[in-house]
């Protein structure tokens, strides 16, 4: 596994992990209020990184190439 690999599978580890915990807090939520708002546009953020980190595992795309060169 080379270094863009790992962490395209971290990313996408830390970042489902926290999107699962946010949707779990959703219930708990009044919808229109200042913390719903935050957490819709954090849980955008995060399903845009997840998207990334997918394609980036997918496509094989290895912008940390430089790092394996020693």
């Amino acid at each position: 596994m080379n270094t863009s690999e790992a962490i395209f599978r971290g990313l996408l580890a830390i970042t489902l992990t926290l999107a699962v915990l946010l949707l779990a807090l959703f219930p708990f939520q009044d919808p229109g209020s200042g913390g719903y708002v935050i957490s819709v546009l954090t849980l955008s953020i995060q399903g845009v990184l997840i998207l990334v980190a997918a394609a980036g595992l997918y496509f094989g795309w290895e912008p940390f190439s430089f790092l394996d060169e020693s």
